[in-house]
């Protein structure tokens, strides 16, 4: 049995494509597609009542209260595992597949390779104004590492256990993708078919914000994220706590650039970086922005 799981809040733009997308795959394995309504506020819970009843593969599941999306998608995942899936393919409620075999393939991939845990594809980017395919993640897992489109995902439900999303879900992580396939990454084998099969969605949201602050805010739990898989796996996610913190420190520096917000100069940030080094990003970079050069005359 394959469960899809979507966990979703105020998608209701997106909700009716995302679930049809899967309602639409040609595969032989059995599918149960469990849905979390996080307790959304708009038309997506309307929308997800009116499939379910029209299916009965669809185990919907509307939250009470908001619970955020990390803890959204570890109760899903427990209903899974009592249910005895064998397998998970991830989709966000604002994403969708457009291969209608992608769930045969990726079950076909991982039932002739044991070895692996853990498959993704290529799949495309949409920003409304513009469009770009992504394909292997490859490289260390580290803190910079462009991670995986959550849509494209299909893992072993045996990689999961109780006491790996009770230590996670004590982290009160913002989102759950990048902690746990850190974890995947030290278990078990990845696997990659290069067909695109996905869209992910790029707009404005809890987890991809449009402004600074916000911006800054997931990088600092991403390093939190970081840091935390650095105390399970020592030394074998890619960085340092000192890079760590150059990583922070240069975010904070191309995010004054972008946005030109100096209430993110801090006196954290001029300690840690001198003037040879801001000269050295400013030549680097090209950049001929006049925030820059007034933090320059303030500062140096």
């Amino acid at each position: 049995m394959i469960a899809v799981c979507i966990a979703t809040y105020n998608h209701e733009p997106y909700i009716e494509q995302a679930i049809r997308s899967v309602l639409n795959q040609q595969c032989s394995e059995p599918m149960r597609i469990y849905i979390g309504d996080d307790a959304s506020t708009d038309g997506t819970s309307a929308i997800c009542m009116r499939l379910a009843k029209e299916d009965q593969r669809i185990v919907y599941l509307r939250r009470k209260t908001n619970m955020g999306l990390t803890n959204n998608t570890i109760d899903l995942y427990r209903h899974i595992m009592a249910d005895g899936c064998e397998y998970i393919a991830m989709l966000d409620g604002d994403d969708y597949w457009f291969d209608s075999h992608k769930l045969q393939l990726q079950i076909d991939y991982l039932r002739t390779h044991a070895e692996v845990g853990f498959v993704h594809t290529g799949g495309r980017t949409d920003s409304g104004s513009s469009k770009w395919t992504f394909g292997q993640r490859e490289g260390v897992y580290g803190i910079d590492s462009p991670g995986f489109a959550n849509c494209t995902v299909v893992f072993r439900t045996n990689l999961l256990n109780e006491k790996l999303l009770c230590d996670i879900e004590a982290q009160h992580f913002l989102w759950l993708d990048y902690p746990l396939y850190g974890m995947f990454y030290q278990q078990t084998k990845w696997g990659y078919l290069p067909q695109q099969t996905a869209v992910w969605r790029d707009h404005e949201s809890v987890s991809q914000p449009k402004d600074a602050q916000s911006i800054l805010r997931l990088r600092e739990e991403r390093c939190r994220m970081w840091a935390w898989l650095d105390t399970q796996y020592p030394g074998q996610v890619g960085y340092s706590k000192e890079e760590a913190s150059d990583f922070l420190h240069a975010q904070r520096l191309n995010l004054i650039y972008q946005f030109g917000d100096r209430s993110l100069i801090t006196s954290d940030l001029m300690n840690a970086y001198k003037p040879r080094f801001w000269k050295q990003q400013i030549k680097q970079k090209g950049l001929k922005n006049k925030i820059i050069y007034t933090i320059l005359r303030k500062f140096f």
